[in-house]
């Protein structure tokens, strides 16, 4: 049953954001913002219309009356708790929607770390993955980085060609995959050092984006690890905004090194939620430590 959901946020780099994490629980919503959509299309074809509205940007009173239940977007405390929306969109006694299941997880790896140390880390993570139909592991990294180097044809240059295409389908990065050492499907390395970069951004976006609906398919039970070095550090919300989990590796916990992850660890907090973020520090036996509270918590996405 297709619907419609209206968001009222004037943040156009946040809506997107909300945007690209609601579509996958419903992929059968319009979804629209009524400050950048001026022409309510999608209302043509949907049953039903639910408003989530931001505080800051209008008042309850101002949405149009014909607007059910409308949601507030924000809590008490400033965070926009997505699961919470979720649970509210989900429950709507009027319309009820069904809530698309996840069958598997789109993991990402943020190393900073020596690559043994960093492969220390994804063999004992893989250990966790154990009921999954596959188990795919992306090396979005320079060659010399990636840990298996694959074949040819196969290999992480073609599959980042292949998903130019308009016929390309989540499914279609099984075929471009063989087994590594660690028990991952995976195209292994580029065929020349550079080619993650050399393609741009966008097609590394396009890419994660199809890993993520692979892994949330109904079809079958899929496990993505995305690792990711070498990108500008203001690209990696976008390029993380479709993962379920990040997992920031950095050597030791000293203050000079709290001092310099700061503000990455901070960015990706305040854009991806704390929830789905965690640094583990490679000396402490691979533990995860857990961000400080005094990080601020302004407008949080979890």
């Amino acid at each position: 049953m297709a619907f419609t959901i209206k968001i009222y946020e004037k943040n156009e780099y946040l809506y997107s954001l909300l945007k690209k994490r609601l579509i996958s629980f419903y992929p059968d919503a319009y979804i629209v913002n009524p400050y950048l959509d001026r022409q309510d299309y999608a209302d043509r074809f949907s049953t039903y219309t639910r408003v989530i509205y931001d505080p800051a940007d209008i008042n309850i009173s101002d949405i149009p009356h014909s607007s059910t239940s409308p949601i507030r977007l924000t809590e008490d405390s400033g965070i926009i708790d997505c699961s919470r929306l979720i649970q509210l969109l989900k429950y709507n006694e009027e319309s009820p929607v069904g809530i698309r299941p996840v069958s598997g997880s789109m993991y990402a790896v943020l190393p900073f770390v020596y690559s043994d140390e960093r492969d220390r880390f994804i063999r004992d993570f893989s250990s966790d993955l154990q009921d999954a139909d596959f188990n795919v592991r992306l090396d979005f990294t320079s060659k010399l980085r990636a840990l298996w180097k694959g074949s040819v044809r196969s290999n992480m240059t073609s599959l980042l060609d292949a998903c130019r295409s308009k016929k390309f389908v989540p499914e279609d990065i099984l075929k471009y995959c063989n087994m590594d050492d660690y028990g991952f499907l995976t195209p292994g390395s580029t065929t020349n050092y550079d080619d993650v970069y050399d393609a741009g951004i966008e097609r590394s976006k396009a890419l994660i984006t199809h890993a993520a609906d692979l892994a949330h398919s109904k079809s079958q039970f899929v496990n993505v690890l995305a690792v990711i070095e070498g990108f500008r550090t203001q690209d990696l919300p976008e390029l993380l905004c479709s993962c379920d989990k990040v997992s920031i590796l950095l050597p030791a916990k000293s203050a000079e090194e709290d001092i310099g992850a700061q503000d990455l660890i901070t960015m990706l907090t305040k854009t991806l939620g704390k929830e789905r973020v965690s640094v583990v520090y490679m000396s402490n036996s691979y533990g995860s430590d857990n961000l400080e509270d005094s990080l601020d918590n302004r407008r949080l996405v979890v």
